[in-house]
C-alpha cells in the first residue's frame, strides 16, 4: 500500500471515529483538519525520500558505467597481449555491469515517475487542507449528511475487499506457475551472455588485427 493511501486511511479511520464519539461539529471539524495537516506533513516526507532515492539510483548507475569502461579498457589490453582467454574473462565481467546498468536504469525510471506523482498528490493534499480551513464552519454543519454517506461507504470498503482479495489469490496462481521456469529462464540468461560476450569477443579481435595491420603498414613506410 503506498504512503498516500495509507494517509488516506488513516484520517478516513480518524474521520468516522470522530463522527461517532464528538458532540460539537466543531471541534470535530478542527479534528480532521489537524489530521490533514499530520498527513501533509508525511506526505512532505515521502516526497523528500523518493527524490532522495532517485538521486542515489542516479549515483549508482555513473559508477556502474565507470565500471563496465574500466572492465573494457582490461580486455582491450590483455587482448593486446594475447591474453584471450583473460580478456573473455574481463568481457563477462563486462556484460554482468552492464546488465546491473540496465536494471538501475529502469529502477531509476520508475523512481522518476513515482517522484512526479508523489509530487502531485502533495500539491492536490495541500490544496484540499487550504479549502477544509477555509469551509470548517460549513463542513461542521453536514455532520449529518457525511454520517449517512458512511453507511454507504462501508458497503462499498467491503465489496472493494473482496475483489482485492480474489484479485490476489489470481495473482498468487501466476506467481507460482512463474516460480517453475525459473530455473529455465536463468539458464537462457547464461547462454545470452556467452553469446554476447563471444560477440564483443569478435569486436575487440577485430580490433587488435586492425591495430597490428596499421602498426605494420607504419614500419613499411619507414
Amino acid at each position: 500500500m503506498s504512503t498516500f493511501s495509507r494517509i488516506s486511511n488513516v484520517v478516513r479511520a480518524e474521520v468516522d471515529d470522530a463522527l461517532n464519539k464528538m458532540e460539537d461539529p466543531k471541534k470535530m471539524v478542527r479534528q480532521m483538519v489537524r489530521d490533514m495537516e499530520d498527513a501533509l506533513d508525511d506526505a512532505v516526507v515521502a516526497v523528500a525520500q523518493a527524490m532522495a532515492n532517485e538521486k542515489l539510483l542516479a549515483r549508482r548507475i555513473a559508477q556502474k558505467r565507470e565500471e563496465s569502461a574500466l572492465w573494457a579498457r582490461k580486455a582491450e589490453d590483455t587482448m593486446d597481449a594475447g591474453e584471450e582467454e583473460l580478456a573473455r574473462k574481463a568481457l563477462f565481467q563486462k556484460v554482468a555491469v552492464d546488465e546491473a546498468v540496465n536494471t538501475l536504469q529502469k529502477a531509476r525510471d520508475e523512481a522518476e515517475e513515482v517522484t512526479a506523482t508523489l509530487k502531485q498528490r502533495l500539491s492536490e493534499l495541500k490544496a484540499k487542507l487550504a479549502s477544509a480551513r477555509a469551509r470548517q464552519s460549513t463542513l461542521a454543519i453536514r455532520r449529518q449528511v457525511v454520517q449517512e454517506m458512511r453507511q454507504d461507504a462501508r458497503v462499498e470498503a467491503y465489496d472493494r475487499f473482496v475483489r482485492d482479495v480474489a484479485r490476489e489469490e489470481a495473482t498468487a496462481e501466476i506467481y507460482a506457475e512463474m516460480a517453475d521456469d525459473a530455473q529455465l529462464q536463468e539458464e537462457f540468461d547464461q547462454l545470452e551472455r556467452k553469446q554476447q560476450v563471444e560477440a564483443e569477443m569478435q569486436v575487440l579481435k577485430e580490433k587488435v588485427k586492425q591495430s597490428a595491420r596499421q602498426d605494420d603498414e607504419s614500419k613499411e613506410e619507414k
